[in-house]
């Protein structure tokens, strides 16, 4: 899936969620997007930059209340932007993580049940899917699904390790 500047003239349509006729017509894009999330059976593991639609957000919180595990990984200084969902998964038990650290998490990937991949340039910004050149990659391959699934547990597990650490440090 493209994205380009094109794709701010299909803004107007995003209430009603109806794709026009243009091939790269990003609701139409958005539309294949919310479709795999709500696919998600058993897990849908979230590794974002920046995190502000909506949309989508509400197809992470539908995912939640089907009973499937959401975990999200986000970066810490992008989480004080007033339009950041944070405090809509918060409100619906989902607790994403998230730290202050020397590094950016600039990842931008999804992956729902351990099988299916969403990966680009793409953040999750209304700006991102209706005026910016970005991109989407889905695949199913295992080969590069793997690798990716292996990179969400690593730095999950770092950053709960940072958790744990802080509270340690704090209770002592």
């Amino acid at each position: 899936m493209f994205f380009s500047k094109d794709c701010s003239l299909c803004r107007p349509h995003l209430n009603c969620m109806t794709p026009c006729a243009k091939l790269n017509c990003p609701i139409r894009h958005l539309r294949k997007i919310m479709y795999y999330l709500d696919s998600a059976i058993h897990t849908l593991d979230i590794c974002l930059y920046f995190f502000t639609f909506s949309e989508l957000a509400e197809a992470v919180i539908r995912a939640k209340n089907r009973n499937v595990v959401v975990r999200i990984i986000l970066e810490d200084s992008m989480t004080h932007s007033d339009r950041s969902q944070l405090m809509n998964f918060y409100k619906e038990g989902i607790k994403p993580v998230f730290k202050q650290l020397d590094f950016l998490v600039h990842h931008k990937f999804v992956i729902i049940d351990n099988n299916i991949l969403l990966t680009g340039s793409i953040n999750w910004t209304k700006s991102a899917f209706f005026g910016n050149f970005e991109n989407v990659l889905v695949t199913n391959e295992s080969a590069i699904v793997k690798p990716f699934v292996h990179e969400f547990e690593r730095i999950l597990t770092m950053l709960t390790a940072i958790e744990t650490n802080s509270e340690n440090l704090i209770t002592h």
